[in-house]
């Protein structure tokens, strides 16, 4: 699979929900850390201000919205939110459904931990398990 495939199948897990800029960062990066040897392609996270970031993940989740795949949707707060669009689920789920057990139950946790938690808790908890992600943090908790 590649970064778009795994991205794909990451928000097609939350089944049309959306998540915020922190919340795809963040599953990504535990995605590739927990995934390591799984897939041949992924991210270049660095510390950043709040913590793991990646712009390309980003730009993948456009390239998918070109393709009529994902949504990307700005907030009254002036942040954008990422979601599969009904295409984007399908297509994510069958691709979620060619991995082995483990790994969709990984996943799973991955996209249900990053949306549960609060701002403040999911980068406090990506701090505590990946200290080093805290190098050029602004956030303080």
């Amino acid at each position: 699979m590649n970064r778009e495939d795994l991205t794909l199948v990451m928000l097609a897990l939350a089944q049309g929900a959306s998540y915020t800029p922190v919340q795809i960062q963040k599953a990504m990066f535990l995605e590739d850390e927990l995934a390591r040897n799984a897939f041949d392609s992924r991210y270049d996270f660095e510390p950043y201000d709040y913590g793991p970031f990646d712009p390309d993940v980003y730009r993948t989740v456009e390239t998918m919205q070109s393709h009529g795949l994902a949504r990307i949707s700005l907030t009254s707060r002036g942040w954008n939110t990422y979601a599969d669009t009904e295409e984007g689920v399908r297509r994510g789920c069958e691709l979620l459904n060619t991995l082995y057990p483990e790994q969709q139950q990984m996943f799973g946790r991955i996209s249900q931990f990053v949306r549960r938690l609060s701002f403040s808790d999911l980068v406090s908890s990506i701090y505590k398990a990946y200290p080093h992600m805290r190098a050029r943090s602004v956030f303080r908790d």
